[in-house]
Formats: structure tokens, C-alpha cells, sequence
């Protein structure tokens, strides 16, 4: 037998260390525990919003004065313009009455004042009345010659129609149409000649009133209401050229308060009507803010109680209510919820806890302000 051996010596076995491989960061772990952070913290932002303190929407509110005339009234001219501060018994604006409806005078004194100012207007009354009737001709004279022009274009259309009825192209109510309208136009057109005839023959018997007639009244005296004599023909009168209108003299309006000028709605030469507003003085002291608190939180407040103000251009301040209402009103529009049922609510001042926060209030005026105030 052959002898088999095996190696007896051991194999070398070579060992290489392999340098450790890093692992990437798990982003999906770091998003999940990131948003799950995030969630929590809302959370619990949210909890302690809700529960431990109020909060309320609110107006900044600067008292202001609406100013009108109670009459009617032809504004001259402006002495102040919009953003302008003004003082007590500052003249604002001069304006002039309509002589007629000055309630201040006699109404027979008027009446006298008129005629004269008028005089020279009814010296030529005639010519005013002759070029009203000369234009109501020339206007009854074109309105004919449209309508005799619309005829002619009828009966030119009335041969074609009798051609189409004849062959049963067109019911013969069609003809028919046109005949009537044919006829109506004629008989316009006999009304109308007959007005411009009427028109002529009153042109025909208009003429000048005499001279005396309006002259008469300058040398007329009148009681003045105070035991002496007026001389109509030296009372001091307006009169607009540009619309002929006759006003009192010129009176002024001078401001009720102090303040500062912030709109004008009437511009010089414009007439203001009793129920119209000219311009707006706002006070600018005292400055509060209305606040609209939820019915479910007035066991959290009370007169006296400080609340935390922040403004729409992101400043903050503290307010003091001075005093809220029992009664309830209703949440103005822009804090409403459009779908929702009306909201009723507690209304309450807020005045400013420092003097110097009073001045950073006016440039919010019936701007929005968001109230916080912690419940314990």
C-alpha cells in the first residue's frame, strides 16, 4: 500500500482588517422627529392659548366732529386743508345762503332785495323768452324733418312689400305695419307745425317791460327791524355770474373744537346740501379702543383689568378698560364669520395705560386691534 501523508503543518492563514463602513444619517427618522416636535409644540401652544387667556377684537376710536350747515348753502372758499391742525373758533370755510332762503332777514326785505338785484336781468326778460320759443322751433323743425325723412324711406319700401304680398312671399299684416307707421309720423308732424304757429304768434306779442318798472324798488325804503330805515338799493349782496344766482353776503364757519382737519368732501364753488357733510375734525384726544369680548368670558374681566394691544403693523401696547357695557352688541362685519350666525357680544373702552402711548394710537384710527389678556 502506498503511504499517504497528509500535511501535517498548519496553513497560514491571512487575515486583512477591513476598514468600519459609516453609516448615512436616517433623514426620515430626523423629518418625523422633526414635524412630530413641531405638532407637539402647537399642541401645546394652542392649550395654553385657549384655556388660560382671553382674547377679543377691537377698534381704535378718536372722536371726531361731522361738520353741516342746516341749509343749503354756495361754498366760496377753504381756509384750511386736509391733515391741517386747527384751533377753537378757527375759521374753516366761507359760504354764502341763497338770498331767498335766508331764514336771518325779513322775508318782504328779501323779496325787495331780489327785484332789485333782478332788475337789470327783467329789463330783458323778452329776450330771455324769445330764445326759449325760437329753440322750441328749431327742435319741433328737426324732429319733422326726421320724420319726414322715415316716410320717405316707407313708402320707398312699401312698393317692394306690395310685390312680395302680391306673390305670398309676405302676409299682408306686414303692409299694414308700415301704412300705420306711415300715418302716425304725418300726424306728429300736424302737431308739431301747429306748436311752431302757437310758438310764433307768443313770439309775436313779447316786448320789453318799461323802464320805470324795475327801477322803482332801488328808491323803495323799508323798516330795518330796529326802528330805522333801510335802503334796499346799499344792502350788501353776491352775485355768481356764472350761474346767476343771488346770495347773502358772505358768512364763515368756524371750528367747534380743536383738532386736526382729516377729510373735506366739498371742494370750493360746490353747493353743500343741509344733509351733506363738509369735512371731519378729529379730536385726537380722548383715543380708546372698542373692544368686542365673547359673552363666555365676562367672568374673566373687570373694570381696571390691563390687557396686552397688538396693532396691525406688529407693535404692542397695554391698555386699561374704563368701563364695559351690560348690554350686548352685535360683532361688527369684519370680525363676523361670513356663514356663521350673528354673534353678540360684550362691548368695553380701552384707554391707554401711559399718555405717551396715547400719541401711537391716532395713526391706527378704526384700524383692527387684536386684545389678549391672561384669565388668572
Amino acid at each position: 500500500m502506498k503511504s499517504i501523508s497528509f500535511q501535517r503543518n498548519k496553513s497560514l492563514i491571512r487575515i486583512v482588517n477591513e476598514k468600519h463602513a459609516r453609516k448615512g444619517k436616517n433623514w426620515d427618522k430626523l423629518i418625523y422627529i422633526g414635524l412630530l416636535a413641531i405638532f407637539v409644540i402647537l399642541i401645546i401652544y394652542y392649550t395654553i392659548n385657549k384655556l388660560f387667556f382671553i382674547h377679543a377684537n377691537g377698534h381704535v376710536i378718536i372722536e371726531s366732529t361731522k361738520v353741516r350747515l342746516t341749509d343749503d348753502a354756495r361754498l366760496i372758499d377753504f381756509y384750511v386743508a386736509e391733515g391741517d391742525s386747527v384751533g377753537l373758533n378757527d375759521t374753516l370755510f366761507s359760504y354764502a345762503l341763497d338770498l331767498d332762503q335766508d331764514q336771518s332777514s325779513n322775508s318782504t326785505l328779501n323779496s325787495d332785495i331780489i327785484a332789485n338785484a333782478q332788475g337789470e336781468s327783467r329789463d330783458l326778460w323778452h329776450l330771455k323768452e324769445l330764445h326759449s320759443l325760437k329753440k322750441s322751433v328749431q327742435v319741433n323743425g328737426t324732429k319733422i324733418r326726421e320724420n319726414n325723412r322715415i316716410i320717405k324711406d316707407y313708402q320707398n319700401e312699401i312698393k317692394r312689400l306690395t310685390n312680395e304680398v302680391i306673390l305670398d312671399v309676405l302676409p299682408k299684416a306686414r303692409l299694414d305695419v308700415i301704412q300705420t307707421e306711415i300715418l302716425k309720423l304725418k300726424n306728429e308732424n300736424g302737431q308739431l307745425e301747429e306748436e311752431n304757429g302757437s310758438y310764433r304768434e307768443l313770439m309775436n306779442t313779447i316786448v320789453p317791460l318799461p323802464a320805470n318798472r324795475t327801477n322803482s324798488s332801488t328808491k323803495e325804503i323799508k323798516h330795518n327791524g330796529k326802528g330805522g330805515m333801510t335802503d334796499i338799493s346799499k344792502l350788501h349782496i353776491n352775485k355768481l355770474f356764472f350761474t346767476d344766482e343771488l346770495l347773502t353776503h358772505e358768512k364763515y364757519f368756524r371750528s367747534p373744537m380743536g383738532g386736526i382737519i382729516t377729510r373735506i368732501f366739498i371742494k370750493p364753488t360746490e353747493t353743500a346740501l343741509k344733509s351733506e357733510e363738509i369735512l371731519n375734525i378729529h379730536r385726537g384726544f380722548p383715543a380708546y379702543i372698542k373692544a368686542f369680548f365673547e359673552q363666555k368670558d365676562l367672568r374673566y374681566f373687570a373694570k381696571g383689568d390691563k390687557f396686552i394691544l397688538e396693532f396691525p403693523d406688529g407693535s404692542k401696547s397695554t391698555g386699561v378698560l374704563k368701563r364695559f357695557y351690560i348690554a350686548t352688541y352685535q360683532m361688527p362685519d369684519e370680525f363676523q364669520a361670513k356663514y356663521e350666525p350673528t354673534t353678540r357680544t360684550i362691548a368695553g373702552d380701552i384707554y391707554p395705560e401711559k399718555e405717551e402711548d396715547r400719541e401711537k394710537w391716532l395713526i391706527f384710527n378704526k384700524m383692527s386691534v387684536e386684545i389678549t389678556k391672561f384669565k388668572y
